[in-house]
């Protein structure tokens, strides 16, 4: 019973790291790195748009004056103040 579990884990005494690497130049080593470089640069571009890492899109061409923004702002203020008002009682929120 016990021999089954013994030939299941292979030979004994084998080793199953792989052999020692040789040290790489220091020119190799830079070719390595430009050639991620690149192709890290090649997903990213190649990536769709939502991906995590994605590249961020540019900000809109047209600028907005601080009064357009104070408008708006007003606007949806006042929006909430209204729909407040209409929420039904007992409903979770300010109290009257």
């Amino acid at each position: 019973m016990f021999a089954v579990g013994a030939f299941a884990q292979g030979e004994a005494g084998t080793s199953k790291a792989p052999p020692p690497a040789k040290k790489a130049s220091p020119e190799e080593r830079a070719a390595a790195r430009a050639e991620r470089k690149a192709a890290g640069a090649a997903a990213i571009k190649d990536q769709p748009p939502g991906e995590v890492g994605a590249v961020k899109k540019a900000a809109p061409a047209t600028k907005v004056s601080a009064e357009e923004k104070a408008a708006a702002r007003a606007n949806r203020k006042a929006e909430g103040a209204a729909a407040i008002k209409q929420a039904p009682p007992g409903e979770v929120g300010p109290t009257k």
